[in-house]
C-alpha cells in the first residue's frame, strides 16, 4: 500500500527522506506493512532502545521505520523520544543460500543473529573497571582502537574527528554530544580519539598478536611491551574498541582464540580500560580465497562467550550486517564495505554499507557508555 503525504497533528513529527518501507516490528526481517513516499510527515510515537527505529503513525498506517530514513523536526532530540516495546516478535530464519546446512552451524548462526546489537553497556563490572581506571589515571574522554586492517582503515571513525563537514548524523544528531566529549587530544599532535593513531591497530593483527611484543612498534614501545600494553601506556584511555578475528580464523582454533581474548580482557581490566568487543562479519560463502564463513561463526560465538563471562560491552556488528548487500563486505570480498563521502552519513547509508553501520554502532556504544558510566 502506498500512502500519500499526510500532515501530522502531533507536535512530535518526522518527515521521510525518500520512499521507505514501514515494518511490523523494528527489524528489516519483519513483515512490511506498506510504503511511505518521500516528504511524508508522520507522528512519532516512540523509538526502540537503540534509537535505530521509530514507531510512526499517519492514521492510515502505523508501524516501524528506520530512524536514518527520517528527518526530525528542528529541536527534537531522538534520544529524548520515549522508548516503546514492539508488540510483534521478530523471528530469525536463516536464508536458504547459506553455505552450510549443518544443525550445529545453524545453531551458532541463530545465536549470533539473536544476540543484541549493543549489550552490557551499564553493568556493575563495567562501572568497576571505569572506577579502577580513574584511580590509575586513565582519561574518561579518551578511547583507543585495537584491531586489524578493518580497524586501520581510514574510513573507521577518522572522518568523524576530521576538520570539515564530513558527516551527516541526520536523526542521530544527539550523538554530537559524544563526539564533543571525546574531542580532546589523546596524544600530542592529535585532535581527538576519532582521528588518532593506535599502535594496537595493525594490519594482520590477531588476538594473540595484541599481547605479543613482536607486533609492537619499536619506535614508541618499550622492550618486551605488547601493542596493547604500549597503547594503554601512551594514551591512557578509558575505553578500547576491539575487533579481532579475521586472522584467528586462518591460524587458530576457536578455543585458542577464546584464551587469547581472556588474556586481553584480564589485562584491560587490570589497567582500568573498558574492553568493547565487536563481532566481525565474514561473507556467507566458502570461497577458497576468503576466510571460512563456517569457522568464523565459532570465533564470533567465542566473543559472545567471553563478553558474557566478563559482563563487558558488545557491539554485535555481525548481526547488524546480515541484511546488508553482501553482508556488509566490500568488493575485495574480505573487508567491510566503505564508500567515500558516506563514512558517517547516517541518513540511510548505514542500511547499505557495512563500514558506515560499524561507525554508527560504535558511536552509539560510546554514547551509551558516556551517558551511563563515564559521565557519572
Amino acid at each position: 500500500m502506498l500512502v500519500g503525504s499526510v500532515r501530522a497533528q502531533d507536535t512530535l513529527a518526522a518527515t521521510t527522506r525518500d520512499t521507505i518501507n514501514v515494518y511490523t516490528a523494528p527489524g528489516l526481517q519483519s513483515d512490511v506493512v506498506g510504503q511511505l513516499p518521500a516528504a511524508t510527515i508522520v507522528n512519532v510515537e516512540g523509538r526502540n532502545d537503540l534509537a535505530q527505529w521509530m514507531l510512526v503513525d499517519i492514521g492510515e498506517m502505523r508501524g516501524w521505520v528506520v530512524s536514518g530514513s527520517m528527518s526530525l523536526d528542528e529541536g527534537v532530540n531522538l534520544w529524548d523520544v520515549p522508548i516503546v516495546e514492539s508488540q510483534t516478535p521478530i523471528t530469525y530464519t536463516p536464508p536458504l543460500n547459506l553455505p552450510s546446512s549443518d544443525p550445529t552451524v545453524l545453531a551458532e548462526y541463530q545465536r549470533l543473529q539473536a544476540a543484541p546489537l549493543l549489550d552490557n553497556m551499564d553493568t556493575s563490572e563495567v562501572r568497576a573497571i571505569f572506577e579502577r581506571g580513574q584511580q590509575l589515571g586513565m582519561r574518561a574522554n579518551v578511547f583507543t582502537r585495537v584491531g586489524d586492517s578493518n580497524t586501520t582503515s581510514g574510513g573507521f571513525l577518522n572522518p568523524i574527528g576530521m576538520r570539515g563537514d564530513f558527516c551527516d548524523f541526520g536523526a542521530y544528531s544527539y550523538l554530537q554530544e559524544t563526539v564533543d566529549f571525546f574531542s580532546v587530544p589523546p596524544q600530542e599532535g592529535e585532535r581527538n580519539s576519532f582521528d588518532s593513531f593506535s599502535v594496537a591497530a595493525v594490519n594482520g593483527l590477531s588476538t594473540a598478536g595484541a599481547m605479543d611484543p613482536f607486533w609492537a612498534d619499536a619506535e614508541v614501545c618499550q622492550s618486551n611491551e605488547s601493542p596493547l600494553a604500549c597503547e594503554y601506556r601512551l594514551v591512557q584511555p578509558s575505553i578500547a574498541l576491539i575487533m579481532l578475528g579475521l586472522m584467528d580464523v586462518e591460524y587458530y582454533e576457536a578455543d585458542e582464540s577464546r584464551d587469547f581474548m581472556r588474556a586481553i580482557m584480564d589485562f584491560s581490566i587490570e589497567q582500568g580500560v573498558i574492553p568493547v568487543w565487536t563481532t566481525f562479519p565474514v561473507l556467507a560463502d566458502n570461497d577458497e580465497g576468503h576466510p571460512s564463513w563456517e569457522r568464523s561463526l565459532y570465533f564470533n560465538a567465542a566473543i559472545l562467550d567471553v563478553v558474557e563471562e566478563y559482563q563487558t560491552p558488545l557491539i554485535n556488528l555481525w548481526a547488524g550486517v546480515q541484511l546488508l548487500p553482501d553482508n556488509g563486505i566490500g568488493p575485495d570480498r574480505v573487508h567491510l564495505a566503505q564508500v567515500v563521502g558516506e563514512f558517517c552519513s547516517f541518513t540511510g547509508s548505514e542500511q547499505r554499507i557495512g563500514g558506515t553501520l560499524r561507525n554508527l554502532l560504535t558511536l552509539q556504544a560510546l554514547d551509551m557508555l558516556r551517558r551511563n558510566v563515564l559521565s557519572n
